[in-house]
Parts: structure tokens; sequence; C-alpha cells
């Protein structure tokens, strides 16, 4: 009863439902981003030149912790909604408007559950005892993060939107059309979010923790999903929480360049084991606020 708003949601997926297309979607998005991405930079390099080329691929290097680095990588995410519309279209016949259901609840939901769980992160930040020392970002002065705002927030949209519209909304769709009486419209999306939050490389022993709780995050938005009928409720509790953790306070290092504060440790130290269950349940919290917010 919970989930019968998810049933008009998934009715546009009906019309092409086969696995075959799921999973050629999903390649063609990313192949296509990757593509116009390239075909993007490769336009800017010839306008611009040389050094001027050369500058950019520095400053925007994944490594780097500047505000420019961040924004860049946040809005190279718009690359990859596009080649998710492209693939709805070709592959699904219909329009990339689907994946966001009701326009009115969409708004709605976003609005509420972005203020709502926004709140709910500053006033724990604010009222609890944190277990890390936190120190100021003292390349981002307060006055160029408040004009950076709207750019940021922009970006952070940008990025949440289009991972919620991915696997929130096509994957989601297109696995409960498929196998309309098995929750793999649950599971699999929320896996795969997980897993594309597995960094070795960055995180070492703690990536399996990122997964984990990129993956319980996953299943959080998918229900929220479900219950509302739409896409807006999934991307304003995403961007609630990248606002909290990009904007506000980051893990110092690569992509913590527009944060006000920074947590002086790194992604592969030990003491991140000891965070991750006050995150899993700061974002049960958040899950539950979203839920009364919309009333759901």
């Amino acid at each position: 009863m919970s989930y019968r708003p998810h049933l008009s949601y998934v009715a546009p997926a009906r019309g092409a439902p086969e696995l075959w297309r799921t999973l050629a979607g999903a390649v063609l998005t990313v192949v296509a981003g990757i593509a116009l991405y390239q075909a993007g930079f490769a336009l800017v390099s010839n306008l611009v030149g040389l050094e001027t080329t050369d500058a950019i691929l520095e400053a925007t290097d994944s490594n780097n912790a500047t505000a420019f680095a961040a924004l860049y990588s946040l809005f190279t995410f718009g690359f990859f909604a596009v080649g998710l519309a492209l693939a709805v279209n070709a592959l699904h016949g219909r329009h990339s408007a689907t994946l966001f259901g009701p326009w009115e609840a969409v708004v709605s939901d976003f609005l509420r559950v972005l203020l709502t769980v926004g709140g709910l992160l500053l006033l724990l930040w604010v009222v609890l005892p944190q277990d890390y020392e936190t120190v100021r970002n003292t390349a981002m002065p307060r006055g160029t993060w408040v004009l950076l705002l709207p750019v940021s927030i922009a970006a952070i949209l940008v990025q949440a939107g289009t991972e919620e519209l991915f696997f929130r909304g096509y994957l989601q769709q297109q696995l409960a059309a498929r196998f309309p009486t098995l929750p793999l419209w649950l599971i699999v999306p929320s896996l795969a979010f997980g897993l594309l939050h597995l960094a070795p490389g960055a995180a070492g022993p703690n990536a399996p923790l990122y997964a984990l709780w990129a993956t319980c995050f996953g299943l959080a938005a998918s229900d929220l999903t479900a219950r509302t009928g739409a896409i807006g409720a999934a991307i304003g509790f995403h961007a609630a929480n990248n606002i909290a953790s990009i904007l506000l306070v980051s893990v110092a290092g690569p992509g913590s360049g527009l944060a006000l504060w920074h947590i002086p440790i790194r992604l592969d130290d030990p003491a991140i084991a000891a965070l991750m269950l006050p995150e899993l349940l700061t974002t049960f919290c958040c899950w539950l606020a979203a839920r009364l917010a919309l009333k759901v």
C-alpha cells in the first residue's frame, strides 16, 4: 500500500521493459556521456589553444583540492544526463521527462525534503558532540564561499540530479517494469550505486565501508521514490547530503575545495571506520525526517 504511487511512476517503462534494453541503455549513457565530454573539451581546446588547455587540465586535475576543480567535476555530470536522455529516447522510445514523475510532486517533494533533511543535518552538526576536530579551509574565505554559493548549489544539483535520474529513475523504473513481483528495483540500483562509490585507490581498506554507506543511502532514496511516485524526494535527499558534505564540512583532500571546514584525516585513515556507524544512523534519521515531511 505504501508503494502504490510507484505503480504509476513505473508505467512509462512498461512499453519497453526488456532487460537487454536496460543494460544497453546503461552502457549507452556512460559511453555517450564520455563522448560528449571529450567532444566538448576538444572544441574548447581548439578555441583556447594548447597552453590554455594545459592550464585547464592542471587546474581540473581530480587530485586538486581547489574550488574550481570541485565545480568542474560536479558540472561534468551534466554530460551523462544528456547521455541518459539519448538512451531513454533511442532504446525505449520515451521522453526523458518520464524519469521525473508528476512535476508538481517533483518540485514540492524536492523542496520539502531538501529543507527538512538539510535542517536536520545542520542541527545534528551543531548540537551533537563530534568525534573529530574540524579546521577552517583557509583557501576558501567566507566571502568567496557566499559568492560561489549559487554556482556551487547548481553544480551539486547537476551531480545529484544526474545520479538520481539514472539510479532511482531509469534503473528503478526499468527493473520494476520488467520484474514487477520482485524487489530488484530496490536492491540492484542501490548495490550499483554502492559499487560506484567503491574507491580502493583513495580509501584503501575503508573502501567497502563507503560502498556500504552508499548502498544504504541508495535504499533510502529508492524507498522515497517509490512512496512518492516521483524523483523529487530522492534528489532533495541527495542534494541535502551533498551540500552538507561538499559545501560545509568535507574530508580534507581531493574534491574538498568548496567546503568551509575540513576534517583533517585521509579517506584511508583507520579512524574512518569508527565514524561509519554514526553516519549510517544519521542517514536513517534523515530518511525518517524526509518521510515525516512528505507524510508517506
